[in-house]
């Protein structure tokens, strides 16, 4: 009988190891795949900024594109770590350093737009001074 209790306790002991590492393992592939998505977000938002500074660039001088709630172009989504994005000429730089800073070509502006919940509303302008055609970002 004292064999048949050993070999139990034996059997519980590897159980809760088992589940131990299932907890472990699974909990880390959580906090990967959240760090994937906010990852997806950085790249959407890069793409879709560069998208939508090439549109209005070969547009009309003056044309206008704006992305608020209320218009037809929604606020782009970015990683919830970021809080303030700056434009410095045609470099876009991110408050937190986990996200590197990129350029987009003819896009202009000086300007630091914060997030609200995680959206950028912002307005792209194409801009004619002299020869040079550019496109000006600012707030909406």
């Amino acid at each position: 009988m004292k064999k048949g209790i050993a070999s139990q306790v034996f059997i519980y002991i590897f159980m809760a190891i088992v589940i131990a590492l299932i907890l472990f393992f699974g909990f880390k592939q959580i906090v990967g795949i959240q760090d994937l998505t906010q990852k997806t977000y950085y790249v959407a938002f890069k793409e879709d900024l560069n998208s939508a500074v090439s549109d209005i660039y070969y547009k009309n001088a003056g044309s206008v594109l704006v992305f608020s709630t209320s218009s037809r172009n929604k606020p782009l989504i970015l990683p919830k770590d970021i809080k303030e994005v700056c434009f410095g000429g045609n470099e876009i730089i991110f408050d937190n350093l986990k996200y590197d800073k990129f350029e987009i070509e003819n896009l202009k502006g000086d300007i630091c737009i914060r997030t609200v919940q995680s959206s950028l509303t912002f307005k792209l302008e194409n801009v004619v001074v002299g020869e040079d055609v550019y496109v000006e970002i600012s707030e909406a």
